[in-house]
């Protein structure tokens, strides 16, 4: 199992990455592609550091509210998957994105659209999708696992599959445990992110208030991580479990420390 955490490519972070005993990294990327010799450069670097690159993000929202960004990050998705697989990963991870003001039909229909024709493209350059399921105000379409089970029935391709995350299921209050479960063979990337719920606050100002819940690193929330880890075992999960910080108390200067902790946190799960 290798361990790693979501950051955009700088020299300092893959040296960062490496001192703390990562394994690797998830690059992201969004509209400002790296160059041959940008590629060469990172190659390098990670490899002095002795780090893999677990995954590519691709950033770019493919249904902008502008039609020629939407155009060009659809167009600059093939160029992704060449980027990826120069560094050495076939998976790509993004989100599902789609317009946010209609309805879920409609929002199906953009995703069926888009979709099917980036698993094409994913398919011919050797990549899988996975799509992570975060929100993102309803412009996302796999928010839930009941989303998730039409998104598979309407485009039956095992190019397409997900970037789980518990974190989002528990504070909508979805059975992640049942979740990772029953799609866990369509499971091809692993974000290692916790939420804590304030249930004091929770209890008074109620699911449409403020402040109930916040994301923090593993370990530090209200997930069940022994359990979570049972169940990729018994899938035979053999992807990376990658790190996406977002916790608010480990943030600024205790931001690496929060990182670090994190990877302790892991590794007694294995890798």
């Amino acid at each position: 199992m290798r361990i790693g955490f979501v950051t955009r490519y700088s020299p300092e972070r893959a040296e960062f990455a490496g001192k703390a005993g990562f394994d690797g990294l998830e690059i992201t990327m969004g509209g400002g592609l790296p160059s041959k010799p940008d590629l060469r450069q990172i190659k390098d670097t990670m490899a002095a550091n002795g780090l893999a690159t677990l995954t590519v993000f691709h950033g770019e929202n493919y249904a902008a509210p502008d039609a020629a960004a939407a155009r060009k990050a659809r167009s600059n998705f093939g160029k992704v998957c060449d980027i990826a697989r120069e560094l050495g990963t076939n998976v790509v991870t993004l989100n599902a994105s789609v317009p946010r003001e209609v309805s879920l039909e409609d929002k199906f229909a953009h995703y069926k659209r888009t979709f099917g024709d980036l698993a094409k493209v994913a398919r011919d350059k050797g990549c899988l999708i996975a799509i992570e399921n975060y929100p993102a105000g309803f412009g996302n379409i796999a928010w839930s696992p009941a989303n998730w089970e039409r998104m598979f029935n309407d485009l039956p391709t095992e190019t397409i599959g997900l970037e789980f995350d518990p974190s989002h299921l528990v504070w909508q209050g979805i059975d992640y445990i049942a979740a990772l479960r029953r799609f866990g063979t369509r499971v091809y990337a692993f974000h290692a992110k916790d939420t804590e719920i304030m249930a004091e606050t929770l209890g008074y100002a109620g699911i449409y208030g403020s402040g109930w819940w916040r994301f923090r690193i593993p370990g530090h929330g209200d997930i069940n991580w022994k359990r979570v880890f049972t169940v990729l075992d018994d899938l035979g999960y053999k992807g990376d479990i990658i790190i996406e910080h977002e916790d608010p108390i480990f943030s600024g200067e205790r931001r690496d420390e929060g990182l670090r902790k994190g990877l302790k946190f892991l590794r007694q799960f294995g890798g």
